[in-house]
């Protein structure tokens, strides 16, 4: 009921705006002076607000299903060993798609903030690679320590049917790599907040998700290659390059016509 209301609202603010009804003036305004900074940043990071799009989606989906039908749908999508030993590459993929309405607003933020910026910097390739290998790797890992756990007798039988599912694996590691922009002193700084961060959630709980945060983390610090200087040059260049080639087609004349064929 909540997101039909926020969907009606919106259309509403929408139509009041496109119409010109009293007090949208302001919002006509701010559109005409920023709203082309608003679209350059939303094209610049293309990935970022697919996979945003595609978490509200799912969780919209999600928020209208009753409890034990919700958990039994996340159950089949998630991580655990159970599922990994059944179907691991649908798991691996699908696990990241589903968040709790409440994560989905912190993620819209943390996102905009984090991977955006470094989508804007790297471009979309090495950011999904980073978040795949950080939600692979770590999922894959804590897996595998579950399974020891439970063949030492340290875990029961149950751990390997626990709920894992969302962003978090892929979010560390590329909260990670966002290490490597910014100043010397600026990425000290950022890589001990991450490691606070971590190690914090870590001492706090101590389970299979807190340690999956961890090895993220430990993936993001690793995946350097994938945003190094070089990377980051060559990413500008390609940018550019594709200004100057539009900027270049609108300039040029439009096209003659095409004359008609001998036969016709």
């Amino acid at each position: 009921m909540i997101t039909l209301a926020a969907i009606v609202l919106a259309i509403v603010l929408w139509y009041a705006v496109e119409h010109h009804w009293p007090g949208t003036a302001w919002f006509t305004r701010w559109r005409e002076g920023h709203g082309y900074k608003v679209r350059a940043w939303l094209k610049g990071a293309p990935a970022t607000y697919l996979y945003l799009g595609l978490l509200t989606f799912t969780t919209w989906l999600l928020s209208n299903a009753n409890g034990r039908l919700r958990a039994a749908f996340l159950s089949e999508q998630s991580t655990s060993l159970r599922e990994l030993t059944t179907s691991p590459v649908t798991v691996l993929i699908r696990s990241a798609l589903y968040v709790s309405p409440l994560e989905l607003i912190v993620w819209w933020v943390l996102f905009t903030v984090v991977v955006a910026r470094l989508e804007h910097r790297f471009g979309s390739a090495r950011i999904m690679a980073g978040f795949a290998i950080g939600h692979v790797g770590a999922s894959l890992l804590v897996a595998l320590l579950t399974w020891g756990a439970i063949s030492t007798g340290q875990a029961g039988e149950s751990a390997a049917h626990g709920i894992d599912v969302g962003a978090s694996y892929g979010f560390a590691a590329l909260a990670a790599m966002f290490t490597y922009l910014g100043t010397r002193r600026r990425r000290f700084i950022w890589a001990a907040l991450v490691v606070l961060v971590v190690a914090a959630n870590l001492a706090w709980f101590f389970d299979g998700t807190a340690l999956g945060h961890a090895i993220g983390a430990l993936l993001g610090f690793a995946c350097y290659p994938l945003v190094r200087p070089a990377a980051r040059r060559r990413h500008t260049a390609v940018v550019r390059a594709r200004r100057i080639a539009a900027a270049e087609e609108d300039r040029l004349p439009p096209l003659p016509p095409t004359p008609p064929s001998q036969g016709e």
